[in-house]
Protein backbone atom coordinates (compact mmCIF):
# COMPACT_ATOMS: atom_id res chain seq x y z
CA UNK A 1 0.00 0.00 0.00
CA UNK A 2 1.26 3.51 -1.01
CA UNK A 3 0.70 6.55 0.96
CA UNK A 4 0.91 10.07 0.10
CA UNK A 5 1.89 13.06 2.33
CA UNK A 6 2.20 12.76 5.55
CA UNK A 7 -0.23 10.32 5.90
CA UNK A 8 1.01 6.64 7.06
CA UNK A 9 -1.06 3.25 6.24
CA UNK A 10 -0.82 1.34 8.91
CA UNK A 11 -2.45 -2.29 8.47
CA UNK A 12 -5.78 -2.98 10.89
CA UNK A 13 -5.06 -5.64 12.71
CA UNK A 14 -8.07 -8.17 13.93
CA UNK A 15 -7.91 -9.84 16.95
CA UNK A 16 -10.12 -12.54 18.17
CA UNK A 17 -10.12 -14.78 21.85
CA UNK A 18 -7.79 -16.72 20.58
CA UNK A 19 -5.54 -14.32 19.42
CA UNK A 20 -2.40 -14.84 21.88
CA UNK A 21 -1.77 -11.09 22.26
CA UNK A 22 -5.30 -10.35 23.41
CA UNK A 23 -4.80 -9.99 26.63
CA UNK A 24 -1.99 -7.63 26.99
CA UNK A 25 -3.44 -5.67 23.95
CA UNK A 26 -6.87 -5.58 25.82
CA UNK A 27 -5.76 -4.41 29.05
CA UNK A 28 -3.01 -1.70 27.36
CA UNK A 29 -6.20 -0.38 25.30
CA UNK A 30 -8.20 0.00 28.28
CA UNK A 31 -5.79 2.34 30.16
CA UNK A 32 -4.94 4.67 26.89
CA UNK A 33 -8.90 5.04 25.72
CA UNK A 34 -10.95 3.01 27.71
CA UNK A 35 -12.47 0.94 24.90
CA UNK A 36 -11.54 -2.25 23.32
CA UNK A 37 -13.34 -3.65 20.07
CA UNK A 38 -12.29 -7.03 18.75
CA UNK A 39 -14.43 -9.46 17.07
CA UNK A 40 -15.50 -12.65 18.55
CA UNK A 41 -14.70 -16.57 17.76
CA UNK A 42 -16.58 -19.20 19.15
CA UNK A 43 -20.42 -20.27 19.97
CA UNK A 44 -20.27 -20.13 24.13
CA UNK A 45 -22.42 -17.19 24.19
CA UNK A 46 -25.39 -18.01 21.51
CA UNK A 47 -27.96 -16.82 21.33
CA UNK A 48 -26.78 -13.35 22.79
CA UNK A 49 -23.78 -13.51 20.92
CA UNK A 50 -22.34 -15.19 17.66
CA UNK A 51 -19.52 -16.18 16.29
CA UNK A 52 -17.72 -13.29 14.12
CA UNK A 53 -19.38 -10.59 15.82
CA UNK A 54 -17.89 -7.29 17.16
CA UNK A 55 -17.31 -6.70 21.23
CA UNK A 56 -16.90 -3.22 22.13
CA UNK A 57 -14.87 -3.70 25.78
CA UNK A 58 -15.39 -0.93 28.52
CA UNK A 59 -12.95 -0.03 31.56
CA UNK A 60 -14.86 -0.82 34.71
CA UNK A 61 -14.31 -1.42 38.34
CA UNK A 62 -15.01 -4.23 40.27
CA UNK A 63 -17.53 -2.64 42.20
CA UNK A 64 -19.30 -1.60 39.28
CA UNK A 65 -19.73 -5.30 37.92
CA UNK A 66 -23.28 -7.12 38.94
CA UNK A 67 -24.67 -10.72 38.22
CA UNK A 68 -25.72 -10.62 34.71
CA UNK A 69 -22.78 -8.41 33.16
CA UNK A 70 -20.91 -9.98 30.09
CA UNK A 71 -17.55 -9.60 30.57
CA UNK A 72 -13.95 -9.78 29.07
CA UNK A 73 -11.78 -12.23 31.65
CA UNK A 74 -8.76 -13.94 31.92
CA UNK A 75 -8.93 -17.57 33.08
CA UNK A 76 -7.08 -19.62 35.56
CA UNK A 77 -5.40 -21.37 32.03
CA UNK A 78 -4.42 -17.68 30.97
CA UNK A 79 -6.75 -17.46 28.47
CA UNK A 80 -9.12 -14.53 26.99
CA UNK A 81 -12.89 -15.64 27.78
CA UNK A 82 -16.30 -13.76 27.38
CA UNK A 83 -19.12 -15.06 29.75
CA UNK A 84 -21.68 -13.43 31.89
CA UNK A 85 -21.68 -13.61 35.28
CA UNK A 86 -23.60 -15.47 37.57
CA UNK A 87 -22.69 -14.57 40.96
CA UNK A 88 -19.80 -13.45 43.55
CA UNK A 89 -18.17 -15.65 45.76
CA UNK A 90 -16.00 -14.48 49.10
CA UNK A 91 -13.18 -16.98 50.04
CA UNK A 92 -11.10 -15.62 52.92
CA UNK A 93 -9.92 -12.58 51.49
CA UNK A 94 -10.79 -12.20 48.25
CA UNK A 95 -13.68 -12.02 46.47
CA UNK A 96 -14.31 -14.78 43.15
CA UNK A 97 -16.73 -14.30 40.00
CA UNK A 98 -18.64 -17.52 38.88
CA UNK A 99 -19.69 -17.47 34.91
CA UNK A 100 -20.75 -19.21 32.72
CA UNK A 101 -21.17 -18.92 28.98
CA UNK A 102 -24.63 -18.96 27.84
CA UNK A 103 -24.91 -21.89 25.89
CA UNK A 104 -22.39 -23.92 28.11
CA UNK A 105 -24.20 -26.47 30.23
CA UNK A 106 -21.41 -25.88 33.39
CA UNK A 107 -20.29 -23.62 35.48
CA UNK A 108 -16.48 -22.33 34.78
CA UNK A 109 -13.88 -22.31 37.19
CA UNK A 110 -14.75 -19.29 39.55
CA UNK A 111 -11.38 -16.98 38.99
CA UNK A 112 -10.43 -14.06 41.46
CA UNK A 113 -12.65 -11.11 40.35
CA UNK A 114 -9.30 -9.04 39.59
CA UNK A 115 -8.98 -11.02 36.31
CA UNK A 116 -12.21 -9.36 35.07
CA UNK A 117 -10.24 -7.28 31.80
CA UNK A 118 -13.39 -5.04 30.84
CA UNK A 119 -17.50 -4.91 30.56
CA UNK A 120 -19.39 -5.39 26.89
CA UNK A 121 -20.30 -2.39 26.00
CA UNK A 122 -21.76 -3.29 22.78
CA UNK A 123 -22.12 -5.57 20.48
CA UNK A 124 -21.86 -5.36 16.57
CA UNK A 125 -23.77 -7.99 14.26
CA UNK A 126 -24.07 -7.47 10.78
CA UNK A 127 -24.33 -3.95 11.12
CA UNK A 128 -26.84 -4.16 14.03
CA UNK A 129 -25.35 -2.49 17.24
CA UNK A 130 -26.83 -3.11 20.63
CA UNK A 131 -26.12 -1.25 23.07
CA UNK A 132 -25.89 -2.57 26.00
CA UNK A 133 -25.99 0.73 28.47
CA UNK A 134 -29.97 1.44 27.95
CA UNK A 135 -31.61 0.45 30.97
CA UNK A 136 -33.81 -1.52 29.34
CA UNK A 137 -30.85 -3.61 27.93
CA UNK A 138 -29.26 -3.48 31.23
CA UNK A 139 -32.41 -4.60 32.70
CA UNK A 140 -32.57 -7.77 30.16
CA UNK A 141 -28.77 -8.19 30.80
CA UNK A 142 -29.87 -8.83 34.77
CA UNK A 143 -32.60 -10.46 34.18
CA UNK A 144 -30.88 -13.52 32.20
CA UNK A 145 -27.97 -13.65 34.91
CA UNK A 146 -30.66 -13.91 37.76
CA UNK A 147 -32.57 -16.53 35.58
CA UNK A 148 -29.17 -18.53 35.30
CA UNK A 149 -27.95 -18.49 39.02
CA UNK A 150 -31.77 -20.09 39.08
CA UNK A 151 -30.83 -22.87 36.75
CA UNK A 152 -27.83 -23.85 38.88
CA UNK A 153 -29.01 -23.05 42.64
CA UNK A 154 -27.97 -25.64 44.89
CA UNK A 155 -30.78 -27.42 45.64
CA UNK A 156 -30.53 -29.25 49.70
CA UNK A 157 -31.22 -32.81 49.85
CA UNK A 158 -32.96 -33.64 53.18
Amino acid sequence: MRTTGKTKASPIREHTLESPDILRTARAELLREGFYRFRVNGSAMRPTIADGDWLTIEQISTAQLGAGDIVLLCTSSQTAVVHRILRFEQRHATLYVVTRGDAAEELDVSVPVSNVIGRVLRIESNGVRQDLTTFWRRLRTRLAGWLNRWRFRKVKSF
